[in-house]
C-alpha cells in the first residue's frame, strides 16, 4: 500500500506539472481563437453598416461611402472677389508637345472660358470654417484592410463663377452656394443624392463606436499615403508639395448657365479595427490564474492527504521499538470517551510507566515490555503497511530475472519469516535490516 501511495502521489505531481503546460497551451489557444472570432465580429458588423455604400465603380473615390451634412444654408459672407485665371499661354509648349497644350486650353476653357466674375470664399488657412462655407458634406465610406476600414473627409464649396449671360446675371454668391447644395444632395446625377442621409453624421459614428467588442475597437490611425490633387490653398511657409500632402484639394464643380461653383474636399482621416492589448493580457491573465488555481487546488485535495499519509508512515517505520511502544502503549490511547475501558488504562499505565523507568537501549526489557503490550493490551507492534512493503521488497520473484542465485536464497529466509504466524517487531526489524543486502 506504501508503494502504491508514493506512485499515486508521483503520478499525480507528473499530472498536475502536465496539466500546468496543457493550461498554459489551451489558454493561449483559447485567446487566439477568441481574437479571431471577436475580430471577425466587429468587422461584420461594420459591413453591415456600409452595406450599399458603393456608387458601383471599379476605384473608390468620393462619390462612395454615405453622405451627411452637419450644416447647410449658412450665410455666406466675407467672400471676395478673385483675379479670374488668364488664359494659358501655350505656344512654346506647343512646339514640344501640341497634345499637351490642347489640354491645358481645353482645362481652362471648362474652368473659366464662360466666367464673368469669380469669387474665392473666405476659408483662411483652417478647413472647414462654418462662418463662411454655406454648407458641407461629410463623406463616411468603410471598406478596405482592417488597418485602415474607415475613410472619412469633408467635401465643401470654396469659389463661385458667375458666368456671363445674354440679360445679365442676377445671381448672387449665396445663392449659387445654396443651389449647388440642393444639387448635390437631391439630384441623382450627382452622384451623392442615392446615399445622403439626413441628421448629422454623429449617428453613424455612434453606431460604429458600438460595434466596440471586448478585444477590438474602432480608432483613428495613420493614412498611408495621400490624394494628390491641386491644392486649392498654400499656406504661408510651405511648398506646393507640402500642401498637396496636407490641404483640401480641386474635386470638381457644379455648374448651370448662370454660375460655377466649385467643389474641394479635404483629405481622408481613416479609422481602423484597433486589437485593445490590454483587454487581451487581463483576460489571458484572468484564465490563468482561474485555472491554474483551480487545477493546483483540485490535485492539492488529493496530494496533501495521501502526503500527510505517507509522511506518517514514514515516521512509524523509522520509529525504534523504544519509540514505538512509547506511542501504542500510551494510556491516552485508551480513554476515548466512548470507549473508555478501565482495565486497558490501568495496563497500560503499568507499561508506560516501566517503559519510562527503561534505557532505550536495553534490548531484553524491551522484548519483555513488548510481550506484555502485545498480551495484556492486544497490541501489535508490527505495521501492515510496512509489513506489505517488506514482503513486495524481499519476494524471490524479485530475483529471478535477472536470475541471482545468492539473492533468491537469502529473498526466500527473509520471506518466509515474514509469512509465518507470530511474526515478532523483532524478527521484522531483523529482516528489514537484512533486505538491505538484496
Amino acid at each position: 500500500m506504501n508503494m502504491k501511495r508514493t506512485h499515486i502521489i508521483s503520478l499525480l505531481l507528473a499530472i498536475w506539472l502536465l496539466s500546468m503546460v496543457t493550461i498554459l497551451f489551451g489558454v493561449n489557444k483559447f485567446i487566439d481563437n477568441k481574437k479571431i472570432e471577436l475580430r471577425s465580429e466587429i468587422r461584420d458588423n461594420l459591413e453591415a453598416l456600409f452595406e450599399g455604400e458603393s456608387s458601383g465603380g471599379v476605384f473608390v473615390g468620393n462619390d462612395d461611402g454615405w453622405f451627411f451634412s452637419d450644416f447647410s444654408y449658412n450665410p455666406v459672407r466675407h467672400y471676395k472677389k478673385a483675379t479670374k485665371p488668364s488664359k494659358p499661354d501655350t505656344k512654346s509648349i506647343a512646339i514640344m508637345d501640341s497634345k499637351i497644350a490642347n489640354q491645358m486650353i481645353d482645362e481652362w476653357k471648362q474652368n473659366y472660358g464662360d466666367i464673368s466674375l469669380l469669387y474665392d470664399l473666405n476659408w483662411g488657412d483652417e478647413y472647414p470654417n462654418q462662418n463662411d462655407e454655406g454648407w458641407n458634406i461629410i463623406r463616411i465610406y468603410g471598406g478596405g484592410t482592417d488597418e485602415e476600414y474607415i475613410h472619412t473627409n469633408v467635401i465643401f464649396p470654396y469659389k463661385v463663377g458667375l458666368k456671363k449671360t445674354e440679360w445679365g446675371n442676377y445671381y448672387t454668391v449665396e445663392q449659387a452656394v445654396n443651389e449647388a447644395f440642393e444639387f448635390y444632395t437631391t439630384n441623382p446625377k450627382s452622384g451623392y443624392a442615392n446615399r445622403f442621409r439626413q441628421g448629422s453624421s454623429n449617428t453613424l459614428w455612434s453606431k460604429i463606436y458600438d460595434c466596440e467588442n471586448e478585444f477590438y475597437n474602432v480608432a483613428e490611425t495613420q493614412k498611408n499615403g495621400y490624394t494628390m490633387g491641386k491644392p486649392i490653398y498654400i499656406p504661408k511657409g510651405k511648398s506646393y508639395d507640402e500642401a498637396q500632402r496636407v490641404m483640401p484639394y480641386e474635386n470638381g464643380w457644379m455648374h448651370n448657365g448662370y454660375y460655377r461653383v466649385y467643389i474641394a474636399a479635404t483629405q481622408e482621416k481613416v479609422y481602423g479595427i484597433k486589437l485593445k492589448e490590454w483587454a487581451v493580457t487581463e483576460n489571458r491573465n484572468k484564465l490563468l490564474l482561474w485555472w491554474l488555481c483551480g487545477s493546483t487546488v483540485f490535485f492539492l485535495i488529493f496530494i496533501i492527504p495521501l502526503s500527510i499519509k505517507q509522511i506518517t508512515y514514514n515516521k512509524k517505520k523509522s520509529e525504534t521499538l523504544y519509540q514505538r511502544l512509547t506511542r501504542l502503549c500510551n494510556p491516552s490511547q485508551f480513554m476515548d470517551s466512548a470507549n473508555y475501558d478501565k482495565e486497558k488504562v490501568e495496563k497500560a499505565n503499568s507499561i508506560y510507566k516501566t517503559l519510562k523507568d527503561t534505557n532505550p537501549d536495553d534490548k531484553e526489557a524491551l522484548d519483555l515490555l513488548q510481550r506484555r503490550a502485545s498480551e495484556e493490551l492486544g497490541i501489535c507492534l508490527i505495521n501492515t503497511d510496512q509489513l506489505t512493503e517488506l514482503k513486495e521488497t524481499v519476494n524471490p520473484k524479485n530475483f529471478m530475472n535477472p536470475y541471482n542465485a545468492e539473492k533468491v536464497a537469502l529473498a526466500n529466509d527473509l520471506y518466509s519469516i515474514l509469512t509465518r504466524e507470530g511474526l515478532t517487531y523483532n524478527e521484522l526489524t531483523e529482516v528489514q535490516e537484512k533486505a538491505k543486502q538484496l
